[in-house]
């Protein structure tokens, strides 16, 4: 009976898996400028796996029975994952059609082969982790057995750790709040695009966001207080159910690195474009995106993509005269951390700012690093 359910349920996800598996990959397009790399918009290019041919529905199943399944289905991955998983898959398609080998199913043998040829390239081990995960998702979509929990894969994956480590090879470079007004600095606040990367930077560094979060915010996640602002959070990186979180933002102390002020100076103009000078109270403007895109010196309401906060900032702090190799989004949040440490502030503040469920995390990548640098004895040695 067991059996029996599982073969049901394969055919019930075969079935619907083309109207599951669209990826939509970027093309070039009108983007914004100076500050962003041309727009990217989408469009269909190669499913996330190969299709299965279809099957029909069990008996008793409806139409209306497969669209939410495929609802269902589709809500199971993010949409940044179900990207992410096309791309290995491509890559990992690919390579086998160079060996003149069958991607699916996979031999475990031509995966391990894989995983060290890409070891030995230079590719991290947590990006051949993700390659694993990819690989399992479309064979268990396939209803094929996971070649990736064979033990000779796993006796692989084991000594590539060992050989190679499993340590982030590129951190992002914090950003330091002298760096923060360095990068301000040299920002044209007398043009639309330059209030907003302003308003941006300075509440992606004060309220300890991701990128991907900063892009998503609307005009209804901002509460304005006397005090500064609480800005909810929908959807995070640890939050794919939606339960929603929220943050404070302070009033800064100095009129031109002050958070709140930047981020009103940008919705004013904003409203005064779009032509709406109202004042959003909580819950109101839901669906519109707080930071959109600007054409020349127009704003549009089109919302931002999820890479452009970190294509942004790396280019303001390269025209700052930063070095931007290491800069990317992720820079603010860690910057908040460090800093945030560096001034005494207790762990279990920083946490409930940055939000990290592991504070191991927080302190072994944030917090030591610092206190180690201050701390060391290298210091007294009279070099």
């Amino acid at each position: 009976m067991q059996e029996m359910s599982r073969v049901s349920q394969t055919q019930i996800c075969r079935s619907i898996t083309s109207a599951l598996t669209d990826v939509r990959r970027p093309v070039d397009g009108p983007g914004e400028w100076p500050t962003e790399e041309p727009g990217r918009r989408y469009k269909p290019a190669m499913t996330l796996t190969p299709t299965p041919a279809p099957l029909g529905l069990p008996s008793g199943l409806t139409v209306e029975d497969a669209v939410r399944i495929a609802a269902a289905l589709e809500a199971s991955l993010a949409p940044a994952t179900r990207i992410l998983y096309a791309h290995t898959w491509r890559v990992w398609a690919r390579w086998c059609a160079q060996r003149g080998l069958e991607p699916l199913p996979a031999d475990p043998a031509a995966l391990a082969a894989y995983l060290v040829e890409r070891a030995a390239d230079g590719t991290a081990v947590v990006s051949l982790d993700v390659a694993c995960v990819a690989i399992r998702h479309v064979h268990l979509q396939h209803g094929l057995p996971n070649p990736a929990e064979t033990e000779l894969v796993r006796q692989v994956r084991l000594g590539l750790r060992r050989t190679y480590g499993t340590a982030p090879r590129r951190l992002a470079r914090p950003l330091t709040t002298t760096e923060i007004r360095q990068i301000l600095a040299a920002i044209d606040t007398s043009v639309p695009i330059g209030i907003r990367d302003t308003a941006i930077i300075l509440l992606g560094y004060a309220s300890a966001m991701r990128g991907s979060e900063l892009a998503e915010l609307t005009l209804a996640d901002i509460d304005h207080k006397p005090a500064g602002i609480l800005v909810t959070i929908r959807h995070s990186k640890t939050d794919q159910e939606h339960h929603g979180q929220r943050v404070a933002v302070a009033h800064g102390t100095h009129a031109a690195t002050d958070p709140v002020a930047a981020l009103a100076a940008w919705t004013r103009l904003r409203r005064q474009q779009l032509g709406d000078d109202s004042q959003y109270g909580p819950g109101e403007g839901a669906g519109e995106a707080l930071f959109t895109r600007i054409w020349q010196t127009r704003i549009s309401d089109q919302p931002l993509g999820k890479w452009v906060v970190a294509r942004m900032l790396r280019q303001r702090a390269e025209q700052a005269g930063l070095d931007g190799t290491r800069i990317t989004a992720h820079s603010l949040r860690a910057g908040h951390a460090t800093t945030a440490a560096l001034a005494g502030v207790p762990l279990h503040r920083i946490a409930a700012q940055t939000r990290h469920k592991d504070l191991g995390v927080l302190l072994n990548r944030y917090i030591r690093p610092v206190e180690a640098l201050a701390t060391t004895s290298s210091r007294d040695l009279g070099l």
